[in-house]
């Protein structure tokens, strides 16, 4: 019997340390919200390859695009404003945002204000939302802090639950979406390995392809990678990623056929900064609308204005002719309408252009296209401005493929004139229903 009990004890002593090994070799890979600790950031996205324009005719033009960004900032985490992607938030402070970018043989720069540098950044699926909370951002900011491979999307590849070596996971739909910043995904696969952990670094190793739109146009994004994680200090150290994006002619964007790559680096800071738990204690858990709005200042005309996030850049012409600012509405990826911003020659100090001579110009503009003129009238402003509202009704002719269609159109025409008499007209292009 003596015997058989300490057989007994021997197994079961046994079986305790197995299980101890067990664990030993399972790993927490996890960035919990409640961890506050400011890291410091460094990233650099190298883009290469070509971008396809509209060339008329059902031709398309074609050139050579080559750009590189560069961010540095802080970054602590906040509060979660909802669930998955909604609950990774951030705050930073940026010291650097910069991309040059050369398409063809034109180069252009692009840098953050100084007066844009903090930033709250917050996870949706379609990609990362960043807003200032201190003043209005414009659409290039938007565009340049789109950054690929955020950490916060990082972040969402890491595992729920604890891993062996070689174990395998596939993300939440919503993170594989979100890394990819598409706004609607018809196919994707993304599958995420633990590769090895050598000392206190574990490196997990992904890759995926995600099809989608982005922008109304058909898009397909290829991803592979690999992340380090610090199993003591339980932060992503660095993050590396190859993006091949195909996507067609859109109607904001040019078609593209290019590879993005992106280098991330982080480690704990221990200066704060501005980011202290006062100034994170300050930011809002849900942006108020006034937060997103967006700011375009077209200077050379003295005119300034602001609109929503739906709204895009489309083509800008501040000087030289004609001098037009073109934006475009988009919702969930179709066209809504087309607004077209213009400076029209000033007035005499208190007055504005002639009202009959406005909606002539209209007439002759939209020529046979026109059916009425539905409306005139004056919009209260109430600071000294004047501003004239002409909604005209019509048609236009689209050529498909089973034959030319006519449209019902209304096209919305503004005349505003300042105190000072100088003025611009704005036209919104919309179908009734």
């Amino acid at each position: 019997m003596l015997r058989l009990l300490n057989t007994l004890f021997c197994a079961a002593l046994l079986l305790t340390v197995l299980q101890g090994a067990a664990a030993a070799d399972s790993f927490k890979l996890d960035e919990p919200d409640t961890d506050v600790r400011v890291r410091r950031v460094a990233s650099e996205v190298r883009t290469s390859g070509t971008f396809y324009f509209n060339g008329g005719g059902g031709k398309t033009v074609s050139h050579e695009v080559e750009a590189v960004a560069a961010f540095r900032y802080r970054e602590r985490r906040l509060s979660p404003g909802g669930r998955d992607a909604q609950a990774l938030r951030a705050v930073r402070e940026l010291s650097l945002a910069t991309a040059h970018t050369r398409v063809g043989e034109f180069d252009s720069d692009t840098e953050l204000p100084a007066d844009l540098r903090l930033m709250v950044t917050e996870g949706r699926r379609e990609g990362v939302l960043n807003y200032c909370p201190e003043r209005p951002m414009s659409r290039d900011a938007v565009d340049l802090l789109n950054i690929p491979g955020d950490p916060l999307s990082l972040t969402a590849l890491l595992p729920r639950q604890a891993v062996d070596v070689g174990a395998e996971w596939s993300p939440s739909d919503w993170a594989v979406q979100m890394l990819a910043t598409l706004e609607a995904v018809s196919t994707s696969e993304m599958n995420c390995t633990l590769a090895s952990v050598e000392g206190r670094v574990a490196r997990v190793e992904f890759h995926g392809q995600i099809d989608g739109q982005r922008h109304g146009a058909n898009t397909e994004v290829g991803i592979k990678g690999h992340l380090l994680y610090d199993t003591e200090q339980r932060i992503i150290r660095t993050g590396q990623l190859s993006y091949t994006i195909k996507s067609s002619i859109g109607t904001i964007d040019p078609g593209m056929d290019a590879t993005v790559d992106v280098t991330m680096q982080r480690e704990l800071d221990d200066s704060p900064g501005r980011l202290t738990d006062e100034y994170a204690s300050q930011i809002k858990l849900q942006p108020a609308p006034e937060d997103l709005a967006l700011q375009f200042n077209a200077s050379p005309w003295g005119v300034t204005f602001q609109h929503d996030r739906g709204w895009y850049i489309f083509q800008a012409i501040l000087e030289g002719t004609p001098k037009v600012v073109i934006l475009r509405m988009m919702d969930r990826g179709s066209l809504i309408c087309q607004c077209n911003l213009s400076p029209i020659p000033a007035a005499p100090a208190g007055q504005h252009a002639s009202l009959d001579d406005f909606e002539s110009d209209i007439a002759e503009v939209l020529g046979d296209n026109l059916k009425q003129i539905a409306s005139r009238d004056e919009v209260p402003a109430g600071d000294g401005r004047k501003i004239f509202r002409f909604v005209a009704e019509g048609q236009i002719q689209v050529a498909g493929n089973a034959g030319t269609v006519e449209i019902p159109m209304q096209w919305i025409y503004y005349l505003v004139a300042a105190p000072s008499g100088k003025q611009v007209s704005a036209m919104f292009a919309i179908e009734p229903a």
